[in-house]
Protein backbone atom coordinates (compact mmCIF):
# COMPACT_ATOMS: atom_id res chain seq x y z
CA UNK A 1 0.00 0.00 0.00
CA UNK A 2 2.60 2.18 0.97
CA UNK A 3 4.72 2.11 -2.49
CA UNK A 4 1.09 2.80 -4.06
CA UNK A 5 0.57 6.14 -2.19
CA UNK A 6 4.42 6.64 -2.73
CA UNK A 7 3.78 6.31 -6.44
CA UNK A 8 0.95 8.39 -6.90
CA UNK A 9 2.72 11.30 -5.04
CA UNK A 10 5.42 10.75 -7.25
CA UNK A 11 3.12 10.85 -10.27
CA UNK A 12 1.51 14.14 -9.19
CA UNK A 13 4.63 15.95 -9.02
CA UNK A 14 5.99 14.76 -12.39
CA UNK A 15 4.02 18.10 -14.15
CA UNK A 16 6.04 20.31 -11.79
CA UNK A 17 9.11 19.47 -12.18
CA UNK A 18 8.69 18.72 -15.96
CA UNK A 19 8.01 22.65 -15.92
CA UNK A 20 11.36 24.13 -16.21
CA UNK A 21 11.44 27.38 -13.92
CA UNK A 22 9.63 30.24 -15.63
CA UNK A 23 11.45 32.93 -13.27
CA UNK A 24 14.17 32.10 -12.17
CA UNK A 25 15.65 35.74 -11.05
CA UNK A 26 12.20 36.38 -9.40
CA UNK A 27 13.63 36.03 -6.30
CA UNK A 28 16.64 37.45 -6.33
CA UNK A 29 18.18 40.04 -4.56
CA UNK A 30 18.49 42.14 -7.53
CA UNK A 31 16.26 40.89 -10.76
CA UNK A 32 17.85 43.62 -12.91
CA UNK A 33 21.45 41.82 -12.59
CA UNK A 34 19.80 38.17 -12.52
CA UNK A 35 17.92 38.61 -15.81
CA UNK A 36 20.96 40.34 -17.08
CA UNK A 37 23.26 37.65 -16.16
CA UNK A 38 20.95 35.07 -17.37
CA UNK A 39 21.24 36.78 -21.09
CA UNK A 40 24.91 37.37 -20.58
CA UNK A 41 25.34 33.12 -20.35
CA UNK A 42 23.36 33.01 -23.46
CA UNK A 43 25.49 34.94 -25.30
CA UNK A 44 28.83 33.62 -24.13
CA UNK A 45 27.93 29.99 -23.77
CA UNK A 46 30.35 29.37 -26.97
CA UNK A 47 33.34 30.84 -25.66
CA UNK A 48 35.71 29.10 -23.06
CA UNK A 49 38.48 30.41 -20.85
CA UNK A 50 39.88 33.59 -20.99
CA UNK A 51 37.56 34.35 -23.37
CA UNK A 52 34.41 33.27 -21.63
CA UNK A 53 35.70 35.47 -19.04
CA UNK A 54 36.20 39.06 -20.88
CA UNK A 55 32.44 38.23 -22.69
CA UNK A 56 31.30 37.99 -19.58
CA UNK A 57 32.46 41.03 -17.61
CA UNK A 58 31.70 43.09 -20.95
CA UNK A 59 28.06 42.12 -20.89
CA UNK A 60 27.15 42.27 -16.85
CA UNK A 61 26.04 45.63 -15.21
CA UNK A 62 27.58 46.36 -12.08
CA UNK A 63 25.61 45.46 -8.83
CA UNK A 64 23.32 47.58 -7.00
CA UNK A 65 25.30 48.35 -4.01
CA UNK A 66 22.41 49.94 -2.58
CA UNK A 67 21.03 46.48 -2.24
CA UNK A 68 24.65 45.04 -0.73
CA UNK A 69 24.43 43.91 3.06
CA UNK A 70 27.33 46.70 2.86
CA UNK A 71 27.23 48.84 0.38
CA UNK A 72 30.58 50.92 0.86
CA UNK A 73 32.12 47.49 0.77
CA UNK A 74 30.21 46.81 -2.43
CA UNK A 75 31.34 49.85 -4.03
CA UNK A 76 34.77 49.65 -2.91
CA UNK A 77 34.98 46.38 -4.82
CA UNK A 78 33.21 48.02 -8.06
CA UNK A 79 36.42 50.12 -7.78
CA UNK A 80 38.56 47.45 -7.02
CA UNK A 81 37.22 45.52 -10.02
CA UNK A 82 38.13 48.45 -12.34
CA UNK A 83 41.28 49.00 -11.29
CA UNK A 84 42.12 45.72 -11.88
CA UNK A 85 40.64 44.68 -15.19
CA UNK A 86 42.59 43.38 -18.06
CA UNK A 87 44.25 41.36 -15.52
CA UNK A 88 44.09 37.01 -14.63
CA UNK A 89 44.63 34.61 -11.81
CA UNK A 90 47.14 35.17 -9.26
CA UNK A 91 47.95 38.38 -10.31
CA UNK A 92 44.10 39.09 -10.18
CA UNK A 93 43.66 37.97 -6.47
CA UNK A 94 46.68 39.88 -5.59
CA UNK A 95 45.33 43.17 -7.09
CA UNK A 96 41.79 42.54 -5.59
CA UNK A 97 43.40 42.00 -2.31
CA UNK A 98 45.23 44.86 -2.39
CA UNK A 99 42.55 47.17 -3.56
CA UNK A 100 39.86 45.68 -1.63
CA UNK A 101 39.33 47.34 2.18
CA UNK A 102 38.91 44.48 5.21
CA UNK A 103 35.96 43.22 6.07
CA UNK A 104 33.97 45.23 8.93
CA UNK A 105 33.64 42.64 11.60
CA UNK A 106 30.45 43.44 13.81
CA UNK A 107 30.64 42.59 17.11
CA UNK A 108 27.30 41.27 18.71
CA UNK A 109 25.18 43.42 21.42
CA UNK A 110 26.18 43.34 24.97
CA UNK A 111 24.32 41.24 27.04
CA UNK A 112 22.46 43.16 29.83
CA UNK A 113 23.55 42.38 33.03
CA UNK A 114 21.39 40.71 35.26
Amino acid sequence: MHGLLGLAGALLTLPALAQPAAEPCARARDPLRCEAREAALKTCAAKRGAEKSICLEAAMPPPDCRRAPDPRRCAAGQKAAEICRGKAGSELRQCLRKQQPPKTVRKPPAAAAA
